[in-house]
């Protein structure tokens, strides 16, 4: 009996979903667009910007980021929460102490940053190899592509929910928390779905006969 192993394609699937939340804006609901991201946008300091986390708007300029540096609440060096007309959403005032949970979020998101792209690419780089070692590659790279833009609605409307779910039970971290797992799960889903709609419509497509409509002559 034939082993039927090398007959299933390489997938990226897994370094590209956990990676996924690292460059995805996942959206807050209720929030009036703000979304959970690891870099800042809008102006940033000469010196590089002191927060990991942030929870902001398209521009920047609304937003609660988690930030380590002096606190002027507390006259300290500790990490804390800057906002800035994000109150409603959070019930976080500006320059409160995160405590422990802060300071673990903070050295989460400051190495996932750079991590999630390295897995991100890592994972579209074994994709894009299984394409070229394929059988049939433009199947494969039906597949793939598909399986991409599945992952990333997926990400983003799943994280949405964790991220709204994460919010009502702990604002701040839990909303963190909340988006970043239920957009890896998302996009899980969204991968296996949309490989599964790119292999059936290649197929669809190369299994139709179109008939030529004959010429017929203008009146």
């Amino acid at each position: 009996m034939s082993d039927a192993s090398h007959e299933v394609p390489e997938s990226g699937q897994i370094p590209y979903v956990i990676g996924q939340p690292s460059a995805v804006r996942i959206p807050i609901p209720g929030t009036g667009g703000l979304c959970v991201e690891f870099r800042p946008r809008g102006y940033i300091p000469p010196g590089g910007s002191t927060s990991t986390l942030f929870f902001q708007d398209a521009t920047g300029r609304r937003h609660l980021r988690l930030d380590y540096g002096r606190n002027p609440r507390t006259n300290t060096i500790d990490y804390h929460w800057n906002q800035q007309r994000a109150y409603a959403q959070f019930r976080i005032s500006d320059h409160t102490p995160a405590g422990r949970t802060g300071a673990s979020a903070y050295q989460a998101a400051k190495y996932f940053k750079y991590a999630g792209r390295l897995l991100l690419v890592a994972g579209a780089a074994i994709d894009v190899v299984s394409i070229v070692r394929a059988s049939n590659p433009l199947r494969r790279a039906s597949e793939v592509v598909v399986a991409w833009a599945g992952a990333w609605v997926g990400c983003k409307l799943a994280g949405a929910g964790g991220a709204a779910v994460g919010t009502a039970i702990a604002p701040g971290v839990g909303t963190a928390i909340g988006g970043v797992a239920a957009c890896i799960i998302g996009g899980a889903a969204g991968y296996v779905a949309g490989s599964s709609v790119g292999g059936g419509v290649y197929d669809w497509a190369e299994g139709t006969i179109f008939l030529q409509v004959p010429e017929v002559s203008p009146p």
